[in-house]
């Protein structure tokens, strides 16, 4: 069956997930910590920005999740899906990149993709927004950044 890729890309984050040569997907996340700042100004420690760390905890559960599903994921430096036109110049991003390796057939670059940014947001934004301002439903790219937006005063 041939893996089709999965991308939400918006001025704040992006979430690629693309067949890998081998068997198997890469997948790539990258944070706007910059367009977040306002959002998380005074709820981390200096020095702990907690985007960042939600990016990692959040590729924690990640790993979870892929083991739960029957691959493996396995870290890998740079490449693979950080296209830089998707980032928006002169912000600092923060980034991860997996591979997955030996997914089952029904395992899909969309429910990887759907999976990673639910988890990222659930483990940012109740540090950011009362819960009961949290979206339900994930938005569409765009609806999100509007949403963010609107909370960073942008």
């Amino acid at each position: 069956m041939q893996q089709k890729s999965y991308s939400y890309i918006n001025d704040f984050m992006y979430f690629i997930v693309r067949p890998a040569e081998a068997a198997g997907f890469v997948y790539c996340s990258g944070v706007n910590v910059s367009r977040f700042t306002p959002l998380t100004a005074g709820k981390h420690r200096l020095g702990q920005n907690i985007v960042m760390k939600g990016l990692q905890s959040s590729n924690i559960e990640l790993r979870s999740f892929i083991l739960g599903r029957g691959a493996q994921p396995k870290t890998v430096r740079g490449g693979g899906c950080h296209d830089e036109k998707v980032r928006v110049p002169d912000e600092v991003w923060t980034l991860e990149t997996l591979m997955v390796e030996n997914p089952p057939e029904d395992f899909t670059a969309e429910e990887l993709g759907i999976f990673s940014v639910k988890n990222f947001l659930k483990v940012i934004l109740p540090q950011c927004v009362q819960e009961s301002e949290i979206p339900q439903e994930l938005p569409d790219p765009e609806g999100l950044q509007a949403w963010l937006e609107s909370r960073c005063g942008i």
